[in-house]
């Protein structure tokens, strides 16, 4: 079997004692001084944990931290791993062509906010394995669900609708008509951006209920473009074979 990435099967590793201990992860994330949402990162392979964050990782689980390293671990984690995957996805995940994308919680107002790294943050609901194209990297990526109903375009070619997964990406530019999320001063939109010239740009809504803007070009910190689209109908599936929400392939809501 074709292993994963060093910080993938780590964070797999990290995962499974945790619950073979009964620990939340809020818990281990105190006992090793993390704050929970990097401690998600790391067991969801976002990050490359350092050595002695991994050192404070073992003695919380009251183990020697080269059992993160230990080939019969990697292999039971792999294992288990697999077996929560359809034949596709199995495949897939041998050539190691996923890549994780954190779904971020934009609910009650939570932002998606990008990083000195250039990575964006945010509260994350589950990472899912997707995958890999020319845009959907190991880095610069996320997953929202569309929050309201401003790109729902019944019968039409492009429509959005309230739920859906969204996934956009900061490793491809998004131009003049592309569907992009938008990071403003005064907070983060989706919308079909139109370059107007090299001052100002429209943020268009499909739905005509909702208001067009016309901003300022310099006002745009980021726009990261519209990669892939999970429609409703098939995203329980997807998502539940891809990203393993029965605790095997990725943690589900921390």
């Amino acid at each position: 079997m074709s292993l994963a990435p060093i910080h993938r099967y780590i964070g797999r590793i990290i995962h499974l004692m945790r619950k073979e201990k009964g620990m939340r992860q809020s818990e281990l994330a105190l006992l090793a001084g993390l704050k929970q949402p990097n401690l998600s990162r790391i067991e969801n392979g976002l990050v490359t944990p350092r050595p002695a964050t991994l050192q404070r990782i073992a003695q919380a689980l009251a183990v020697g931290v080269d059992v993160f390293y230990s080939d019969a671990k990697i292999q039971e984690v792999e294992r288990k791993w697999a077996a929560s995957l359809g034949p596709k996805q199995v495949a897939l995940l041998q050539a190691d062509k996923l890549s994780p994308v954190p779904l971020f919680d934009t609910s009650a107002g939570r932002p998606v906010q990008i990083d000195q790294q250039g990575e964006a943050q945010g509260q994350l609901e589950v990472v899912l394995q997707l995958p890999r194209d020319a845009a959907l990297g190991q880095t610069k990526v996320f997953a929202v669900r569309v929050p309201d109903n401003a790109m729902h375009n019944p019968g039409g070619l492009d429509d959005f609708r309230l739920g859906e997964i969204v996934v956009f990406s900061g490793n491809v530019e998004a131009k003049s008509g592309d569907y992009a999320y938008v990071f403003l001063p005064d907070g983060n939109i989706f919308r079909k951006v139109v370059y107007i010239d090299p001052n100002q740009a429209r943020l268009i809504p499909l739905n005509s209920d909702f208001p067009e803007r016309t901003i300022a070009r310099s006002d745009i910190r980021h726009a990261w473009k519209l990669v892939r689209q999970m429609r409703a109908p098939a995203v329980e599936p997807v998502e539940q074979a891809v990203s393993g929400k029965s605790g095997a392939f990725g943690t589900g809501r921390v």
